[in-house]
């Protein structure tokens, strides 16, 4: 149980303000072999009943994840039957306000966004499935460009044009190669667009698990079948709107 817990502005310069925030317990704590491993995905120090029936492990490893991409550091001081304390260091980029325009009094909303014309990569194994993913995507004024299984996909998106693609969906189990890593080896390419194109999971598994391995190989958001032809829309809407987003805050 959390006793302590805080933040502090550590530094602040002209385009970036640094903060802490810690949180200390008064816990079973770890010992100093296991804090070393304590990142580790699945890691868990005692094999108790409460940690195979009240954790999985992943806690700290997607924190770690989510700081690092941040550009911030996490720090564990823990002893055995004291306690841990959490110390996690971010830096702020400071933005700058547009005295022009007033966002608040452009209001967006999902239906602000259309998909007519736009090229999505459906990749899929399964050919129901896939008739049915491009039906749906057709109906609604795409171009849709298949792929078999992972390997193909990325061949595909490899040898594309920079933001040709406007989205991919994509399928979990495949062979060859399943979703997860080829949505992983396009998160790593070198173009511009590798970074920011939709990846959309489509997978029969929706337990919380599979969720959190979606979103740590890269991918915007997890999609449970059989398919909905409105929810394919909606989530593909919604990437659209945070990538206006994220692209808005890199502007300022």
């Amino acid at each position: 149980m959390c006793s302590r817990w805080g933040v502090k502005e550590e530094t602040l310069d002209d385009d970036r303000a640094n903060f802490t925030f810690y949180c200390k317990d008064q816990g079973v704590g770890m010992s100093e072999d296991f804090i070393a491993h304590a990142f580790d995905m699945f890691s868990q120090e005692s094999e108790t009943s409460r940690s195979r029936y009240e954790g999985t492990g992943l806690g700290l490893a997607i924190t770690k994840q989510l700081v690092d991409r941040m550009d911030g550091s996490i720090e564990l001081k823990s002893k055995a039957g004291v306690g841990t304390t959490v110390i996690v260091k971010i830096p702020f980029k400071i933005g700058t306000q547009d005295k022009n325009s007033n966002l608040s009094d452009k209001p967006v909303s999902l239906d602000d966004y259309s998909v007519e014309g736009m090229r999505a990569l459906v990749v899929e194994d399964n050919e129901l499935n896939m008739e049915i993913s491009r039906c749906i995507l057709e109906d609604s004024g795409m171009e849709v460009t298949c792929a078999v299984d992972g390997q193909e996909a990325v061949e595909i998106f490899e040898k594309s044009a920079p933001d040709y693609f406007g989205v991919i969906y994509m399928d979990i189990m495949m062979p060859r190669m399943n979703g997860l890593d080829a949505a992983r080896t396009i998160r790593e390419m070198k173009r511009r667009d590798a970074r920011r194109v939709p990846i959309i999971a489509m997978s029969a598994n929706s337990f919380a698990e599979d969720i959190i391995n979606s979103r740590l190989a890269g991918m915007n958001v997890h999609l449970a079948k059989p398919l909905d032809a409105e929810k394919m829309i909606i989530a593909l809407k919604q990437c659209m709107a945070d990538n206006s987003d994220v692209k808005l805050h890199e502007d300022l």
